[in-house]
């Protein structure tokens, strides 16, 4: 039971870990804005990828093997990234990083069920859910502090640390000694075409928010990606035991549970990424002033899931689910106000909302999906939904970086018409709101009134930027708010109704 948890707590909160810090790392290793996305891209992607491969692997390898080798390529990617001299190598250690989150991923659950008697089975998932949540809170302001005090390296030092002892705790206890399952073999082709196409996607996504242009080579990448994920969809199809069994997606209950927890996953992410960096590079905080400032929107997921969790007694589990997609896209269009009018009052109320909007979608709607499947397929519909939450941030991330950079480059323009700026200052425009070597060189080589001209424009781009992918991440809440009101208003959630053979 403390291996399951505190297990899963350490690696599944280090993605949300470095939140508060990536605006230092930016400017300590003077990286572009492309690159702080890749960052975190990179550990959101293998999950993508392999959560519906994981308890597969661990099936066919044994717990106790696909765990510690889980744990010891954290460890090593945790090594990496704490002395990474570049971006480049900071993107390649959360790489592995992720997917060692992801091979990780179901072994909590799977554990627990396994060796937990089952009367106990909802104190246990309870207790497991609780430390994740809480883990997950505090660690972006441990890895603030360490940033603000001494070094954000020190951060992944951390989690080195904390991997490497659980590698050795692991190899000591006796946990799924059962007789393994090699009854259902890996669906390596459906694996294999679902990480390719979902990587090219992103990447060919990227591309053009990085360049702020369109260019063959994005295209010719958008399309092979798209290709692969046709393959991934004929090879699910085909075989008689696919990695996501698509038949689920005949019912609408699932299909609404995925599309909100991929909004809701996607809102979050954007939201929580570029408020670091307004909070800390326009309006000059900390990183633990600015985990101050955020600390509203932790409330919700800490003290509302059990409330929650008796809503549905009195309520369809789809009325929670809309009513918390309204609340959400609400709530940012709350922040964008505050965010143009620079009023930390109201930007500290729209997180408090936004953070109340959370668990409103996330458990109701893993309930919605669960309720539309007999118990037997309860662990191919729990891959599918951890899938789509984790697809819908990884393409929030990119799409809303794609017109954040479009608003930027928009703004740019304008600075470059009115200063005149040659070719290489134009380069070093994305350096100056985050304070890096180049950005500075850029403002010192102007003269003051200038710089103080550019400075505020970057600013206010970077700002204009921000609201408009609030604004926009608001319009998509709103519009699946109203999709899975229409589809599914008329129909029970309740575990009674729906639940059949998904053949």
């Amino acid at each position: 039971m403390a291996l399951a948890c505190v297990t899963s707590s350490v690696l599944f909160s280090s993605a949300p870990g470095i939140t508060l810090a990536l605006p230092t790392i930016q400017r300590d290793l003077d990286a572009s804005a492309s690159t702080l996305r890749w960052i975190v891209i990179a550990a959101q992607l293998p999950l993508c990828c392999l959560a519906a491969a994981a308890g597969r692997l661990a099936d066919l390898l044994g717990y106790r093997t696909v765990l510690r080798t889980a744990l010891i390529s954290f460890t090593v990617a945790s090594a990496v990234c704490a002395l990474g001299p570049t971006g480049s190598w900071l993107i390649a250690g959360r790489i592995l990083q992720g997917t060692a989150v992801a091979l990780a991923a179901p072994l909590g659950v799977a554990l627990l069920a396994r060796e937990i008697p089952v009367r106990m089975h909802g104190w246990a998932l309870g207790t497991l859910a609780l430390s994740i949540t809480v883990t997950s809170t505090a660690a972006p302001y441990l890895v603030a502090a360490l940033t603000d005090f001494a070094d954000w390296r020190w951060g992944f030092v951390a989690y080195a640390v904390a991997g490497l002892a659980l590698f050795v705790l692991a190899g000591h206890e006796r946990y799924g000694t059962g007789e393994r399952s090699v009854s259902v073999p890996m669906d390596w082709k459906g694996f294999l075409s679902l990480t390719a196409g979902l990587t090219l996607v992103v990447v060919a996504l990227e591309r053009v928010a990085a360049w702020e242009r369109r260019d063959l080579t994005a295209l010719l990448l958008f399309l092979t990606g798209a290709v692969a994920l046709v393959v991934f969809v004929l090879v699910e199809r085909a075989v008689a035991d696919p990695l996501i069994d698509l038949r689920m997606c005949r019912r609408r209950n699932v299909v609404a549970a995925g599309g909100a927890l991929a909004l809701a996953q996607w809102a979050s992410l954007v939201l929580s990424i570029y408020l670091s960096f307004y909070l800390q590079q326009v309006l000059d905080y900390s990183a633990l002033q600015a985990g101050l400032v955020v600390l509203p929107g932790y409330l919700g997921p800490l003290f509302l899931p059990t409330l929650v969790g008796r809503l549905h007694d009195y309520a369809p589990t789809w009325w929670t689910v809309v009513g918390g997609a309204l609340l959400g896209a609400v709530s940012l269009l709350l922040i964008a106000r505050a965010v143009t009018r620079g009023d930390t009052v109201m930007l500290v109320l729209g997180l408090l909302a936004f953070g109340c909007a959370a668990p409103l979608v996330y458990t109701p709607a893993n309930s919605l999906a669960m309720s539309a499947v007999p118990s037997s397929s309860y662990g191919l519909i729990s891959g599918f939904t951890t899938t789509a939450r984790q697809l819908g941030g990884v393409l929030g991330l990119a799409v809303s970086g794609m017109a954040f950079s479009q608003v930027q480059a928009d703004e740019r323009a304008r600075l470059i018409r009115v200063e005149g700026l040659d070719p290489v200052q134009r380069r070093d425009l994305d350096s100056v709101v985050s304070d890096g070597e180049r950005g500075r060189s850029l403002l010192d080589s102007l003269p003051r009134p200038s710089a103080q001209a550019v400075l505020d424009i970057a600013n206010g781009a970077y700002t204009q930027g921000f609201r408009v992918a609030l604004l926009a991440t608001a319009g998509l809440l709103t519009l699946g708010s109203a999709t899975m009101l229409v589809a599914l208003r008329h129909r029970m959630s309740g575990p009674a109704r729906g639940a059949g053979d998904l053949r």
